[in-house]
């Protein structure tokens, strides 16, 4: 039987991460990948899907203005070519993520492993054992939702999307999710009839105000409904088209059903019984140290049921990949500066603690909101949707969190990242250089209002009191 230090299950981000992490402290390490290397995010997820976007983004900026004396002549979309596009940029970012792997020096098994005890793994016909520690890192794959009917009917997932090279004419779609309202908006902007169907309000899990004004920017889009909330309950194919069954007796059809109700995380077949790994509801039960049931088994990634965003399983593998090679605690996921980005046009981006979520766990707040329209840099660019809002501690002015659905969103977000990361306040906001005019700027207002809200000295709140009038405050 070959031994290791560490085995890794899995090739995607939350894998490379914990087996480079484990190999830099000493461990012998061995990364077990079934089928293409490159992960997730670049082979069919984050990176092929933002290059989709920004052809969908640049598409209807050319068909659209809001501009005074700008007048759009169309725009003409080659979708075989614009997939293509996106297929040339994923092999490029393949050969690069393969290229690090190899550098890294561990080794790389081309086969599908399965825990066979508590501390062996075996692929093919041959088996391993771990001495000090393994990492669970396998991924995730497409949930589909038990709606009658579904699994006699054709439909595709995200995964799918990525490999059409023709355009449906119209498309229904299930889930609001992330995934559901990136592609929907790309197939729309293509020329795509979308109509998709949200069971709960969109950006429903985040502050209320998000959504809300995310729901009147995509009833804006053009070839683009929206039915909220409202589920189907059948779905079948009477003819040529999909027709979905809506629970307030609605029929609705299209030529093509896309399924984006969120992924789960891939573990059937993975031995977890005989490993005495843990599994609760779809999610293997682990603390912030990653370690599971077992103690010498860590688990990091989609194959958390979790969080499933690359920045965190990147973080998660590492700190698994530390542990496992340590064969105890030596690290843990902080999960303070939590974020969450939906590429839409225009972004949502959510850091730290929302409203509710402040409310929920008892903490004394104020709030600052304000919408971009009213903001300067934003009005100079004809910005007609969008929001920010930040999230204070009443007593101290700490900023805990903040969403923003705008320009850049996806970017200005980390401006409140690094400042949280340092347990900045509105008033360390206040004494910083903000240049004019930038998007930026807003969260110089928003300082001003939470700072006045907190009763700051005059000297401090210079200008707030456009701000005020858009304050709440929670204690």
């Amino acid at each position: 039987m070959k031994s290791y230090d560490v085995i890794v299950l899995g090739g995607g981000t939350a894998g490379t991460a914990a087996a480079e992490a484990a190999h830099h402290v000493g461990a012998r390490v061995a990364m077990f990948n079934d089928g293409e290397l490159g992960g997730l995010c670049i082979l069919r997820g984050c990176m092929p899907t933002k290059t989709l976007l920004h052809a969908a983004h640049l598409a209807h900026q050319a068909g659209h203005s809001d501009t005074s004396g700008i007048r759009p002549r169309g725009v003409e979309v080659d979708f075989a070519a614009v997939m293509a596009n996106k297929d040339a940029k994923v092999a490029r970012f393949k050969r690069a993520k393969v290229a690090g792997i190899e550098e890294d020096g561990y080794e790389v098994i081309d086969a599908r492993a399965r825990f066979s005890g508590p501390d062996t793994v075996e692929a093919g016909h041959e088996s391993y054992r771990f001495t000090s520690g393994a990492v669970l890192a396998t991924g995730s794959e497409p949930a589909i939702p038990p709606i009658p009917g579904l699994d006699a009917v054709p439909y595709l997932t995200s995964d799918d999307i990525m490999r059409m090279t023709e355009r449906p004419a119209s498309i229904l779609a299930i889930g609001s999710g992330a995934v559901g309202l990136e592609l929907c908006q790309f197939l729309a902007r293509m020329g795509t009839r979308v109509t998709l169907v949200c069971r709960r309000r969109v950006c429903d899990k985040f502050d209320p105000v998000l959504g809300d004004e995310m729901q009147v920017i995509l009833q804006a889009e053009p070839n683009f409904e929206l039915i909220q909330p409202n589920s189907p309950v059948a779905v079948r194919q009477p003819g040529g088209t999909i027709e979905l069954e809506l629970q307030d007796g609605r029929r609705i059809a299209a030529d093509a059903l896309l399924v984006a109700t969120g992924r789960r995380a891939r573990l059937e077949g993975l031995g977890l019984a005989e490993a005495g790994v843990e599994v609760n509801d779809g999610r293997v039960v682990c603390g912030d140290d990653m370690r599971t049931s077992n103690r010498r088994i860590f688990v990091a990634g989609d194959a958390t049921g979790r969080e499933m965003i690359l920045h965190v399983g990147s973080m998660e593998g590492r700190v698994a990949g530390l542990n496992a090679a340590a064969g105890k605690t030596v690290e843990k996921v902080d999960r303070r500066l939590a974020m969450q980005v939906v590429f839409t046009d225009p972004p949502l981006a959510v850091l730290g603690l929302t409203e509710p979520r402040a409310r929920q766990k008892g903490r004394a707040i104020v709030t600052a909101l304000i919408r971009f329209p009213e903001t300067g840099r934003a009005i100079t660019m004809d910005v007609q949707h969008g929001l920010c809002k930040l999230v204070a501690d009443i007593k101290t002015g700490e900023i805990l969190g903040a969403q923003i659905l705008g320009p850049r969103a996806d970017d200005l977000i980390h401006t409140i990242a690094v400042l949280m990361g340092g347990r900045g306040t509105a008033a360390d906001m206040l004494s910083l250089p903000w240049y004019h005019p930038t998007l930026s700027e807003v969260f110089l207002s928003l300082a001003r209002g939470i700072e006045l809200e907190r009763g700051a000295p005059r000297s401090q709140r210079h200008g707030a009191a456009n701000a005020a009038r858009r304050m709440t405050r929670t204690g």
